[in-house]
């Protein structure tokens, strides 16, 4: 009888770890990848009068400060090899790539971070300062621009030495939503270009990707968000300094989820606006829905990802053409500023510079999320394309990195003609005949991400 018992004994205790097992009630769930990881911000706020970024109808400095402006650095990884990396957000029209170098070698004498592994994210806000134009500026203007630019080298290496000094074991994980108020901002007639407005039927990119740092503790470090729009809520007519709905978008992100660090990175929105858009309250508008996203995603299910990343570079060097045909320059540079700045060079006697550049850097973490980041100001169609090319779902796309000089137009839109055609990279290098450009910067860039993205990220 004592034998029967204990034999019963036995089968129900089995019987219990197999069903704790199956449900998971009381299996240990295995933790996440950690790493050292850590997060820093900074007002980068203009305490003086500064020209402000875009609109050439804004002839005169800001007036006065309507919301701040800010970088903050996220630091991935101890120092031991590979090392860090690092993820530098920046509220500002465009941080010249002088700039950022100098930031990138301060930086680097203290914690060396190999080149692929350093990616500056501009929000290419148009209510910041115009960094880019400061070579156009005299006089007082200058001395206000260079003051800026001396504070924010010095802001930029003191955020990221502080984001690598804050290092503490953490998690990553991503969430994947939408927001809606991205629209394309080409209104077409007949197939051409012949203005701006918000045209809903256009290609755009409303989805919302976000990344997750979380500490041993379980708090919420950071949360860095991806989205495709072009920082153009407040239009040439607003003269004070704002960070528009990135701006908004951080500052309600944060106040949301306390002692969190919000980042703010711009995905392929070159030829998308905020609709609508003119206000500081639409700023908050926009800025509010993708906060409530952010919140939604946080109350969901996330996917982690390995905190170890593999990092390449690659740069494009992009010819001139041969055998310019001036007549055509001439007449091309009455619409465009890109045209227009290179031809008054070549008439002071100046040679064609080097040929430009375009660089992109990508970031693997396992085989679980790719992270491209391509140079200067993308239209939708990239994102478009690099999706079909690669698994969306293990995709995060952002542009405005390192350096924002020219749009980089798509076939698409140098078909239909204008404004982001006229001002892109392909047309600066054919000076007015973006057509010429062969082989097309589209088959260039997807190729060059095709051959240092690994084949894993491939879609199916």
């Amino acid at each position: 009888m004592m034998i029967a018992r204990r034999n019963l004994h036995r089968v129900v205790f089995c019987t219990l770890v197999v069903a704790t097992v199956l449900v998971g009630g009381l299996a240990p769930a295995a933790p996440p990848e950690s790493a050292p990881i850590g997060v820093a911000k900074v007002d980068i706020t203009p305490d003086t009068p500064v020209r402000m970024y875009g609109y050439a109808s804004r002839k005169t400095e800001s007036e006065g400060v309507a919301g701040p402006l800010s970088a903050k650095a996220l630091a991935i990884g101890g120092d031991e090899a590979p090392g860090p990396a690092v993820l530098l957000a920046v509220d500002n029209g465009s941080v010249p790539r002088e700039l950022r170098d100098k930031v990138y070698e301060r930086v680097n004498q203290k914690t060396p971070i190999a080149p692929e592994r350093f990616v500056l994210c501009n929000a290419h806000c148009h209510s910041g300062p115009n960094l880019k134009g400061m070579d156009s500026f005299e006089g007082e203007e200058l001395q206000h621009m260079e003051r800026y630019a001396g504070q924010l080298t010095d802001r930029l290496v003191q955020v990221v030495e502080q984001a690598l000094k804050n290092r503490q074991p953490a998690s990553l994980a991503i969430a994947r939503g939408s927001v809606p108020f991205a629209a394309n901002r080409r209104v077409l007639t007949d197939g051409k270009w012949t203005g701006f407005g918000a045209v809903p039927d256009a290609p755009a990119d409303h989805e919302l990707v976000v990344m997750k740092v979380t500490g041993s503790d379980g708090k919420v470090l950071a949360l860095v968000s991806n989205y495709a729009c072009h920082n153009t809520t407040l239009r040439g007519n607003f003269k004070q300094i704002h960070g528009d709905w990135a701006g908004s978008a951080q500052k309600f992100i944060e106040a949301d989820q306390p002692g969190t660090t919000a980042l703010i990175t711009i995905g392929c929105g070159a030829d998308s606006d905020p609709c609508p858009h003119g206000t500081v309250e639409l700023c908050d508008q926009h800025g509010r829905e993708l906060a409530d996203e952010v919140k939604r995603l946080l109350a969901g299910a996330w996917t982690p990802i390995p905190a170890s990343i593999a990092a390449k570079q690659q740069t494009l060097v992009v010819p001139w053409q041969k055998d310019v045909d001036m007549e055509v320059a001439r007449k091309a540079a009455k619409q465009s500023w890109a045209i227009q700045g290179l031809l008054e060079k070549l008439d002071a006697g100046s040679k064609l510079p080097e040929p430009p550049t375009f660089q992109i850097n990508t970031w693997t973490f396992g085989d679980d999320l790719a992270m491209v980041f391509l140079t200067h100001e993308m239209v939708v169609d990239y994102v478009i394309r690099l999706k079909q090319e690669f698994d969306p779902a293990r995709l995060w796309v952002t542009a405005y990195t390192n350096d924002v000089s020219s749009y980089v137009a798509s076939p698409r839109i140098i078909e239909e003609g204008g404004y982001e055609a006229r001002n892109s990279l392909s047309s600066k290098l054919t000076l007015g005949q973006p057509e010429k450009l062969d082989p097309p910067m589209m088959e260039r860039i997807v190729g060059a991400v095709k051959e240092i993205l690994p084949a894993a990220f491939r879609a199916k």
